[in-house]
């Protein structure tokens, strides 16, 4: 299937527009984020996607999202995640459930079952397609693609030649969409691949991103994907042909106030992200260590607990920014994590960085 197979085309400039993406079975925090950005049913909502899996609630996100998608104005294109239903009997599919919570656990946690109730995962997705086919049904035939005056909004993104042609697939799971282009003459809006991998100013940055050369716009803030994932609503306001765009977010994350001023008079930060997390080790100590990161050659400081060593040398642990993040007194900040020797990673304004402890 091709996208032109299967699409819609609406009108932006008669109301406010949200767009939200990778909802990831986050119940809560999607609607504290419709709540932020003071959702009515006046409002259009669009939803870019993978509201399941890697969160703890997609069951409840899409019986929630079925009970919206009656409502004149909201509209939802397929992602990726979305599809799990189709496939049920594929190989990658124990082995993920592995790594990942999925709706599929979520189901038969409900059923009272294990896989190991099964004899065949044939048996085990007709099971789940016989109770639950009617979460099937909300996300089935959702189009790939939501066209509008000066928007197109797409889950992962489009070819780079005659778009309308671009595969289901790679509308699904197109990686790095927002550093390539795209031959339509609106701005393309998608989700499925995190702000933060897009590193600008060395920042480890899970905003709204826009490209405005390309023209594109990323939303994904990676919830529940990345340790300090948000999530993201992208706001679209016309004034007779003329729109403006502005951005909210929520995350999970307890607050802390600074009790003190900290601030780092020069910088130069660096953001390492998935997949490249192989790094060379020097000299360092409890708190820091020098070392060189192997993919780009960039030599750095690393927490020295966010090391790991492998068989075939050091790597990072995950996502990694050696940015410490001015704040002052009086503010509050996001605790990603406390538990380093004397620093503190936190968020602040959707981009991480750390502290010392005697400012928290």
């Amino acid at each position: 299937m091709l996208i032109k197979d299967n699409y819609k085309k609406i009108s932006l400039k008669d109301r406010r527009t949200i767009v939200i993406s990778d909802i990831h079975g986050s119940i809560t925090l999607f609607k504290q984020l419709l709540n932020k950005v003071n959702y009515t049913e006046e409002d259009r909502l669009i939803i870019l996607g993978d509201i399941i899996d890697k969160g703890p609630n997609s069951i409840e996100v899409v019986e929630y999202v079925a009970e919206l998608l009656t409502r004149p104005h909201v509209h939802m294109v397929l992602g990726n995640c979305d599809c799990i239903f189709d496939e049920l009997e594929e190989d990658y599919l124990y082995g993920y459930m592995q790594r990942r919570h999925t709706i599929v656990h979520e189901a038969l946690n409900k059923l009272g079952k294990t896989l190991d109730d099964y004899t065949t995962q044939s048996e085990m997705a007709a099971d789940i397609r016989a109770h639950f086919g009617y979460l099937h049904d909300v996300v089935r035939d959702l189009p790939l693609m939501i066209e509008a005056e000066d928007f197109i909004f797409v889950h992962a993104g489009l070819d780079q030649q005659d778009y309308m042609h671009t595969s289901r697939y790679h509308a699904l799971n197109m990686p790095y969409f927002f550093e390539q282009t795209h031959d339509a003459d609106k701005m393309v809006v998608v989700g499925h691949f995190p702000t933060c991998n897009f590193v600008t100013d060395g920042l480890m940055n899970n905003n709204i991103k826009e490209n405005k050369a390309a023209r594109i716009i990323d939303i994904d803030g990676g919830n529940q994907v990345k340790y300090s994932g948000q999530l993201n609503a992208l706001i679209i306001q016309y004034e007779e042909d003329v729109y403006t765009l502005d951005m909210m977010s929520v995350d999970e994350y307890s607050r802390c106030e600074i009790i003190q001023d900290f601030e780092v008079s020069f910088q130069e930060p660096h953001t390492f992200t998935y997949p490249y997390f192989e790094i060379e080790v020097f000299d360092g100590d409890e708190y820091f260590t020098q070392a060189k990161h192997i993919h780009t050659g960039i030599d750095f400081m690393v927490k020295t607990e966010f090391i790991m060593e492998t068989e075939d040398g050091y790597r990072l642990k995950d996502d990694y920014t050696d940015y410490f993040m001015d704040v002052k007194s009086g503010e509050q900040v996001a605790i990603i994590d406390d538990s380093y020797l004397g620093y503190t990673l936190i968020m602040k304004d959707g981009i991480t960085g750390w502290v010392p402890d005697e400012v928290l």
